[in-house]
């Protein structure tokens, strides 16, 4: 992950997102965002201290992406991260509309009138699922490689050609009309095992362009701010979390709008729950080699993933002895192993998400429910295998989580 272009877009995004000129135009952001939170849902106490990080995140994703150059000489650069220090650099998080701690995002600027070619490496151990989708400029997906259909060579290295040809040799991706991006999403369940791609990509043929400044960058990024499309993404999942009761669980939808993964079933849910509540919640994995059951924040994003379970894979949980999967969600600890820590928060949303699904559907596809007790009633309701932890226990748990993470900033 910590290529040159990598540390120098970071270095460079931070430049912008410190221009006065930005930070006066996040009120814009924020004013939207709260007023959207306001008329659907509603926006406690609780919620409004996290707003401002949450905006100060989405910033500074705005900046790393308009950091990784252009489509005439892209670069290949990660975010939707948490804040991390690495190389002699404390790097702001690049969180937004609900990341995944277990998914790197690498947002390629591309222009369908030209040619590219990236390169990299699958190592050994390889993500559980990974896609590069052809994204329009409103984030919708044109078409998707998955990692399956990749042809990679014995040492793990590939290359796929990018153009406006309709077939070419080895991996293709077709370069339509109205392409604007290739998103890519390396995905892992074994933290500290599995490892991210490598990735690099280069036009062809080059041309020689000059990088623009910091103040430039935060003219746009200031401009940008002030517009609807920058919140749009805050709104769209906003809505579609409140489309339904809170503490209910919709069925799981495949594909859809709004920049998802278009070969992952997800589900949105908004939680509302008391200190002596929580959500449990039971889970088919329907043959998908992935799931993570993630809690946010109001405002769409994770805040202490490393130090709590406030997300959960198919790797961290325990399943039941059927394959299923039970989760118990609350802002305090129930005492079980699987517990999905809110970390502390009473009102936010889950966004369950399934991928690396079949080719052919499982006969019991992706399932999810939800049901909401008293703390001192989940004995009634979990099943009898359910594995408890003592506060030891826990410790450990959160120890080896984050030992496992450790390495994924370490220079």
């Amino acid at each position: 992950m910590a290529t040159q272009d990598q540390l120098a877009a970071e270095k460079l995004a931070i430049a912008v997102a410190q221009a006065p000129a930005v930070i006066a135009a996040k009120a814009t952001l924020k004013a939207t965002w709260l007023a959207a939170a306001q008329a659907t849902g509603g926006v406690s106490n609780e919620a409004l201290t996290n707003l401002d990080e949450a905006v100060d995140e989405t910033v500074f994703a705005y900046a790393l992406s308009l950091a990784s150059g252009d489509a005439s000489a892209p670069k290949v650069v990660s975010f939707l991260a948490a804040p991390h220090n690495w190389y002699g650099m404390n790097v702001p998080g690049s969180r937004t509309t609900f990341d995944n701690p277990d998914t790197i995002y690498r947002k390629i600027p591309i222009d369908p009138a030209s040619s590219y070619v990236l390169t990299g490496t699958v190592h050994a151990h390889k993500p559980v699922d990974f896609n590069f989708s052809l994204y329009s400029n409103t984030s919708a997906t044109l078409s998707n490689l998955a990692g399956d259909q990749l042809s990679t060579n014995a040492d793990g290295s590939f290359v796929i050609n990018a153009d406006s040809s309709s077939t070419g040799p080895g991996n293709h991706i077709q370069l339509v009309s109205g392409a604007a991006s290739i998103f890519v999403r390396d995905t892992i369940n074994e933290w500290g095992v599995q490892q991210f791609n490598s990735l690099a990509i280069k036009r062809v043929p080059s041309v020689s362009t000059q990088a623009q400044s910091a103040d430039t960058l935060a003219a746009t990024l200031a401009a940008t701010l002030q517009t609807p499309a920058a919140a749009a993404q805050f709104v769209g999942y906003n809505t579609l979390g409140y489309a339904q009761p809170v503490n209910t669980l919709p069925a799981p939808s495949l594909g859809g709008t709004g920049g998802r993964l278009a070969n992952q079933a997800a589900t949105y849910s908004a939680f509302q729950l008391a200190d002596d509540e929580a959500l449990v919640v039971n889970v088919n994995l329907g043959g998908a080699k992935y799931f993570i059951a993630p809690a946010y924040g109001r405002w769409t994003i994770t805040t202490d993933y490393i130090n709590h379970t406030q997300t959960l894979n198919n790797a961290q949980a325990v399943p039941n002895p059927d394959g299923t999967y039970t989760f118990v969600v609350s802002p305090k600890d129930p005492g079980v192993y699987n517990w999905v820590d809110t970390v502390g928060l009473h009102q936010g949303f889950l966004n369950l998400r399934w991928q690396g699904l079949p080719a052919t559907p499982a006969a019991v596809g992706p399932s999810a429910t939800a049901q909401l007790v008293k703390l001192s009633d989940l004995g009634s309701v979990l099943p009898s295998t359910t594995k408890y932890v003592t506060a030891a226990d826990r410790q450990a748990q959160l120890a080896a989580r984050a030992a496992s993470y450790a390495s994924r900033y370490a220079p």
